[in-house]
């Protein structure tokens, strides 16, 4: 492996780096308040302490005035992936995404809605699959007491709260949030899919949250009960893309932790139907905006099978344009290797404020036995 490992770095190392989150509402908010990607962003779309306040704050910059606009991002991206164990290579547009935050009039409550017009990918079959249409996200937050101690989030969003996924840098997910434990078989293979879940998977879900800050805003004890529903909300134009939506929770989502601005500490569990366990602990670790660590292991269980899955990695900024890190994903179920994903990520912001306006570009090669893969993703937010 050590022969691999190093060929790729002299890729990864050549290459200029250019990717995706959820955060690519941001060129709304720096047309809205004027300011730069770098305002609230170490390097996009990771977020620093003061743009982490701002999102806990309701999209609200302390003592700052929004500025008139129209609330959209548009997020524009085009695919490449080569499988190179299994010979194989394709190029597509993977999406064409629009996007909407923020508050609610005057009040306190929050919407955020991430739709795709276009989403496709690849699937097991290598085909593309195509689920234009879905929502990655549609929920509301509405404040239940005075300052914001306890809240509600009721639509479609991820159950874990400690660690944003969606401002991650790397195209995949690290495994310990990822991977699904399989629910109960249904009439078809996309709601059976969907019975499925995984700490940072998508779902219907209503959340009751408390929250208890100490200096500022990002500082203090952080806690969530979630009930995960079976579902998936869509404007559907394809049959993989259909609205679906189940009554009865799959289970509860608990977790608690400590957050001292980007870093924190704690864990969630999930006590689910079709005898499904997991229990993680977690914890994230920021050195001057400059290093960012990342540490996750837990137990998963269902139908009497069980396993253990780690994620470890660490992400250095080089310049705001740039960014590389790597990660080790595992887990420990027979006959699997573990998986090291090395990526880079950058932004190029461009346009008066007034027009801002990103293009990313996002390399990640992943190496183990079974799954050596190059991922490329070219995009243009504004």
């Amino acid at each position: 492996m050590s022969m691999r490992i190093s060929r790729f770095w002299l890729i990864f190392c050549s290459l200029a780096v250019l990717g995706p989150s959820e955060a690519a509402a941001t060129p709304q908010f720096a047309r809205q308040h004027r300011v730069d990607c770098s305002h609230c962003h170490v390097a996009p779309p990771r977020l620093n302490e003061r743009g982490l306040a701002f999102l806990l704050s309701g999209y609200r910059l302390e003592g700052g005035k929004a500025n008139s606009t129209l609330p959209l991002a548009v997020w524009n991206t085009f695919d490449f992936e080569a499988r190179h164990s299994a010979d194989f290579t394709k190029a597509f547009p993977g999406r064409i995404e629009v996007i909407s935050a923020g508050p609610v009039g005057s009040s306190r409550t929050v919407y955020f809605a991430e739709w795709r017009a276009l989403s496709q990918s690849i699937g097991g079959n290598r085909h593309l699959l195509d689920r234009s249409g879905r929502f990655e996200d549609l929920f509301l937050n509405v404040p239940l007491s005075r300052g914001g101690s306890f809240s509600a989030t009721v639509g479609q969003f991820r159950a874990l709260t400690q660690v944003d996924v969606s401002q991650r840098l790397s195209l995949s997910e690290p495994l310990a949030f990822s991977a699904g434990l399989t629910g109960r078989r249904a009439a078809s293979t996309r709601l059976t899919g969907l019975r499925s879940f995984s700490a940072s998977g998508r779902q219907p879900a209503v959340r009751a949250e408390f929250r208890r800050s100490e200096e500022s805003p990002t500082a203090g004890w952080f806690g969530a009960a979630t009930l995960p529903l079976t579902g998936e909300f869509t404007i559907p134009f394809t049959d993989a893309a259909s609205f679906e939506l189940e009554g009865r929770p799959k289970g509860v989502f608990l977790e608690v932790y400590r957050r001292a601005g980007l870093s924190s500490v704690g864990g969630h569990v999930f006590i689910g139907d079709n005898d499904r366990r997991l229990a993680t602990v977690v914890g994230t670790y920021s050195v001057r905006d400059r290093v960012a660590l990342l540490g996750a292991i837990g137990r998963f269980g269902a139908a009497g099978s069980a396993d253990t899955r780690f994620s470890v990695g660490g992400e250095f900024t080089v310049t705001p344009a740039l960014i590389g890190g790597l990660r080790l994903d595992h887990r420990t179920t027979l006959g699997r290797d573990p998986a090291l994903l090395l990526y880079g990520n950058g932004h190029l912001p461009f346009a008066p404020a007034a027009w801002r306006q990103a293009l990313r570009l996002q390399i990640e090669h992943r190496v183990d036995e079974s799954n050596h893969t190059t991922s490329v993703a070219v995009s243009h937010v504004f």
